[in-house]
């Protein structure tokens, strides 16, 4: 019996390393997050009309209900392909009809969560893990960005303990210039 309780004492024990490691391998594997929707040329743009900028921080709402953008918006072609820009299990796949609209959510091995919203269509599953660069929705207008003046985009948000992160400041692909 006392050889089965230190076997599990020693599982026990080595699970902290075993986590280490995994998010070590994971990180030479996958450095940056790629991103979730075709470049122009090596650049990705961000929307830009009437209604707001889809810059990270931007001033949202109006005087007495004043907030900040939690992610980018970038501009992208309705129903044209959203990928994961990390590999990871998808948290959540559906519908916040009041602001994200149809998204999807993924964690990450790193700690780190992204989320894709105002899609079209969802094409992962909850539970499922997806490879970085795999299909997971098409670009849309859904939930706030439904308005007939607001440009097709992709919200994108990365985020860390529930605290939003400028994909901007390093953690996107050095190579993809945000414009």
């Amino acid at each position: 019996m006392t050889h089965w309780l230190w076997l599990g004492l020693c599982c026990f024990l080595s699970a902290p390393s075993l986590i280490f490691f995994e998010r070590h391998e994971f990180m030479k594997k996958e450095p940056f997050y790629a991103s979730p929707v075709a470049l122009v040329s090596d650049k990705v743009l961000l929307r830009n009309d009437k209604f707001g900028k889809g810059a990270f921080g931007a001033s949202r709402g109006n005087v007495r209900h004043s907030r900040t953008h939690t992610g980018i918006d970038l501009t992208a072609a309705i129903g044209s392909p959203v990928t994961a820009s990390k590999s990871g299990r998808v948290f959540f796949a559906g519908d916040d009809p009041t602001g994200y609209g149809h998204y999807v959510e993924i964690h990450h091995p790193d700690g780190l969560l992204t989320r894709y919203a105002h899609l079209t269509q969802i094409l992962a599953r909850e539970g499922e893990w997806i490879k970085q660069n795999e299909p997971i929705g098409t670009c849309g207008k859904s939930g706030n960005a439904n308005g007939s003046g607001i440009i097709p985009h992709l919200h994108f948000e990365i985020r860390y303990k529930n605290q939003p992160l400028n994909p901007g400041s390093g953690l996107l692909d050095p190579r993809v210039r945000i414009q």
